[in-house]
């Protein structure tokens, strides 16, 4: 009897012993990950604004070491991961325009050139104002359509120092433009309380632009007895503030010469207010004249625009308009018997 109880006494001190032991593995082996994590975090890292060595404060007890990034860039293009409609969209955007019917020089019986701007808030020309990305996470504004067709190359920019295409512009000299040279501000750093001077600048904001000026030839074609119109460029306004914030005036932010620009609008849907199924390309919206304008300038020898022999609003309305009536009334005088 008394064997068999010293022989289970035995086995239950085995089983105390084990569970002892299982247990003091396990805290030595938390106690080293949390001193590797603690040794982790409190390396030293050079603060980029300062040069200063500084300690990275641990991370919070409730977030994971394997948290994900917490944002994406701002110019990343967000990719829809699934149909973004009932069906999903054809995603060739490799549409060619069609080209121009050929017109000779001896065929050009009659030619006016006309300046024309196209202010976005129109209600016929709010496409302009689409600023929706699409289901590859490209933006539909026109004036992010137009910049970054220069930025990659695809389109170039010319000076608006004059609308004849004659000195190229880069797209750093755009941006600088738009967003104003580089200033230098104070800055203190968050960890060492240091102040230091940094570089910024201000962002540019596409939603200022309103207006967009049109050079265009409206030109009789003797061979098909019909007239026609070619947009030589186009280029967006920006405006320019008195100290009082009264409207100063709007100058050209820079010219694109527009047959360069047809096979990049072609690419890109435009918004259609009545019919989300039926779209039509940028290139369709400029050939088919589907927005509304009104004339700045006439090809004069004065090289003047109405603004400056016609100061009320109104009646350089009516004068555009009249160049407009006089484009229209000289074709029809052509048919007159």
């Amino acid at each position: 009897m008394r064997a068999v109880i010293f022989k289970k006494f035995t086995w239950i001190a085995l089983g105390v012993f084990f569970l002892i032991a299982v247990d003091a593995d396990a805290q030595r082996r938390r106690r080293a990950s949390e001193s590797n994590n603690t040794g982790t975090n409190n390396e030293t890292v050079t603060n980029p604004a300062t040069g200063n060595e500084v300690a990275t404060p641990p991370p919070p007890a409730n977030v994971p070491a394997t948290a994900p990034a917490p944002y994406q860039a701002a110019d990343t293009p967000r990719v829809s991961l699934r149909v973004n409609g009932i069906t999903a969209k054809n995603a060739n955007r490799d549409r060619i325009p069609l080209e121009y019917d050929h017109i000779r020089e001896d065929d050009e019986f009659w030619e006016k050139e006309i300046w024309q701007v196209i202010d976005i808030r129109e209600k016929m020309n709010l496409p302009f104002q689409y600023n929706v990305e699409d289901e590859n996470g490209v933006n539909q504004l026109f004036i992010n359509i137009l910049l970054n067709s220069i930025k990659n190359n695809e389109v170039e920019a010319f000076n608006p120092i004059d609308d004849r295409f004659t000195t190229t512009m880069s797209y750093q000299e755009i941006m600088t433009k738009l967003t104003g040279e580089e200033k230098n501000v104070r800055s203190i750093d968050p960890v060492t309380g240091e102040e230091t001077w940094v570089k910024t600048r201000d962002e540019f904001n596409p939603e200022t632009i309103k207006q967009y000026k049109i050079r265009e030839i409206w030109v009789f074609d003797k061979e098909a007895s019909a007239l026609k119109v070619r947009i030589l460029g186009i280029a967006p306004l920006v405006s320019r503030l008195n100290e009082d914030g009264s409207l100063r005036g709007t100058i050209p932010l820079f010219w694109v010469y527009y047959p360069d620009l047809r096979p990049v609008l072609a690419r890109f849907d435009v918004y259609n207010q009545n019919n989300d199924a039926a779209t039509m390309s940028w290139e369709d919206l400029f050939e088919m004249r589907f927005f509304t304008s009104y004339v700045v300038k006439e090809k004069n020898p004065y090289n003047r625009e109405i603004k400056d022999y016609i100061k009320d609003g109104v009646m350089r309305l009516l004068e555009g308009q009249a160049i407009k009536d006089r484009i229209f009334n000289k074709e029809q005088d052509f048919w007159e018997y």
